[in-house]
C-alpha cells in the first residue's frame, strides 16, 4: 500500500472534503504576526494526480467545498459574511457570485451562523443555515433559502435542542440532511434512574424537509467534521463513527457497535459497499490505532486491518471507489492507495 504525506503537520486538524476529483483541507488558522487575518484557511487538490489546484486562501468562516450547477461543473467554495453567502473560485478564491441572506428568526437579528449546507436538489440551488436561536443558549434553528429567488422556504425550517457541546455541522447529501444534536434521555437501572446528554443525529429529506428518523450515537459527532451520507452499490448510508445505517430505514449495518472508532467513511469497491475506519486503542497500554476496512454486504463483516502505522489524533478520513483514502491527523494529510478488486478478493461475500 503506497502512502504519500499531502500535507505536513502545520495541517494538524484539518478537516476534508471531495467534490468529484477536487480535494479540499480547510483548517482553523493561528493568530500572531505575519500570518493571515481571517479565521480560516484552505488549499484545494486535484486527487487524481495528487497536485494543487490553486494556493492556500483565507476566509473569515468555515469553507464549504460545494457541486452548483448553475455555476458551472467545476466544484466552487461557499462560506458566509454579515449577511452574505460568498461564492469563490477553488483555483483562484476570485469571487463569483454573492448572495444576500435574507432575514430569519426575530426581525431585529441577522444570521449567526453555526454552519451551512449547500446543494443542488431536485432543480434547486439550496442553502440550509444553522444557527443560533433567540429562545435561549442551548436552542438551535435551521432555515432553508432557495438561492434562485433568495428567499426562505418557510415550510421547510425547523429547529432542535443542544445540550452540550457537539458539532453544529449539517450534512446534506443524496437527497438528506443530517443534524447532529443532542437530548436529554431517561435511563432507567434496577432502583434509579438518570438523565443524560445524548448525541443524536437528526434525519430529514432535503427536498421538503420532512422527518426521516433519529439515529442514537455511540459517541458525539466531534467538532469541525460532518457526519457522512455515501450512496453506495445500491444503498444510502448515514455513517458517523461506529454508527453506520441504512437510509432512510436507519437500519444499522453492524450486530453490534464497533467501539472506539474515531472516524469512518463508507464508499463502493469494485461494486460492492465498505467502509474505511480508524479504530482507535482503548487503552495506552493497546497497540496503536487500526486503519481498516470491511465490506457491508455480509451478515457478518469483517474487519480488515489495513498495512499501516496509524498516527496519534485522527481528525477526518475520506474513502473513494479507486481505493484512494485520504487521513487527517496531528501529523498533517496522509493519502494511501489500495486495491479495491483484491480487497473484495480476499474478502468475498
Amino acid at each position: 500500500m503506497q502512502e504519500i504525506r499531502l500535507l505536513d503537520e502545520r495541517w494538524n486538524g484539518a478537516r476534508l472534503q471531495l467534490v468529484k476529483d477536487t480535494l479540499l483541507a480547510s483548517v482553523e488558522a493561528e493568530s500572531g504576526p505575519g500570518l493571515f487575518t481571517d479565521d480560516w484557511l484552505a488549499v484545494p487538490f486535484d486527487l487524481a494526480g495528487l497536485h494543487p489546484l490553486g494556493p492556500v486562501n483565507s476566509f473569515g468562516s468555515p469553507v464549504h467545498l460545494v457541486g452548483l450547477p448553475s455555476l458551472g461543473p467545476a466544484p466552487v467554495l461557499a462560506s458566509t459574511t454579515s449577511g452574505t453567502l460568498k461564492i469563490t473560485d477553488v483555483r483562484d478564491g476570485d469571487v463569483l457570485k454573492v448572495f444576500p441572506l435574507p432575514r430569519t428568526g426575530t426581525e431585529e437579528r441577522f444570521h449567526a451562523v453555526c454552519d451551512l449546507a449547500l446543494g443542488h436538489h431536485r432543480g434547486r440551488d439550496l442553502l440550509f443555515l444553522h444557527e443560533e436561536s433567540d429562545r435561549g443558549p442551548y436552542h438551535r434553528w435551521v432555515s432553508v433559502v432557495d438561492l434562485a429567488v433568495g428567499e426562505p422556504i418557510p415550510d421547510m425550517a425547523f429547529d432542535h435542542y443542544r445540550y452540550r457541546e457537539i458539532s453544529e455541522r449539517l450534512t446534506l447529501q443524496h437527497g438528506y440532511l443530517a443534524c447532529p444534536t443532542t437530548e436529554e434521555v431517561v435511563e432507567f437501572q434496577a432502583d434509579d434512574f438518570s438523565v443524560i446528554d445524548k448525541p443524536f443525529i437528526h434525519v430529514r429529506r432535503a427536498d421538503d424537509g420532512s422527518w426521516v428518523g433519529k439515529v442514537s450515537l455511540h459517541t458525539g459527532v466531534p467538532e469541525g467534521r460532518a457526519a457522512e451520507i455515501a450512496h453506495a452499490a445500491g444503498h444510502t448510508y448515514l455513517a458517523e463513527a461506529g454508527d453506520i445505517v441504512t437510509l432512510p430505514d436507519l437500519e444499522p449495518v453492524f450486530t453490534k457497535r464497533v467501539p472506539w472508532v474515531a472516524v469512518s467513511r463508507v464508499t463502493e469497491w469494485d461494486g460492492r459497499p465498505v467502509a474505511v475506519l480508524v479504530q482507535e486503542r482503548a487503552s495506552s497500554e493497546e497497540l496503536p490505532g487500526r486503519l481498516c476496512h470491511l465490506f457491508l454486504d455480509t451478515d457478518h463483516p469483517k474487519k480488515v486491518d489495513l498495512p499501516w502505522s496509524v498516527p496519534p489524533e485522527v481528525y477526518d478520513l475520506l474513502a473513494t471507489p479507486d481505493g484512494t483514502i485520504v487521513v487527517s491527523s496531528a501529523g498533517g494529510v496522509h493519502v494511501l492507495n489500495v486495491d479495491p478488486a483484491e480487497a473484495s478478493r480476499a474478502n468475498p461475500r
